[in-house]
């Protein structure tokens, strides 16, 4: 019986193991931590990891880091069709 060839999985890359950990923060710092969410692009609990791995002294995971906006040239339109 032949394999097939392993296929990748469709979507993102995994961010490895983790754990869940439900916090509760006062409603100031989840809006400033939804700013900088916003500003960075990533999401609020990768903007808490790096947050918890600053703090640790310890550096913080790829995923964590903001993301730079795209350098995508955009294409001229001549005309509509």
């Amino acid at each position: 019986m032949e394999s097939l060839p392993q296929r990748r999985k469709p979507g993102r890359k995994s961010k490895g193991a983790r754990v869940q950990v439900p916090v509760r923060m006062p409603a100031e710092f989840h809006a400033e931590v939804e700013r900088i969410s916003k500003r960075d692009g990533i999401p609020i609990t990768d903007v808490v990891t790096r947050m918890i791995a600053e703090c640790l002294g310890r550096p913080a995971p790829d995923y964590c880091q903001p993301k730079t906006p795209s350098k995508q040239e955009e294409l001229p339109l001549t005309k509509a069709s």
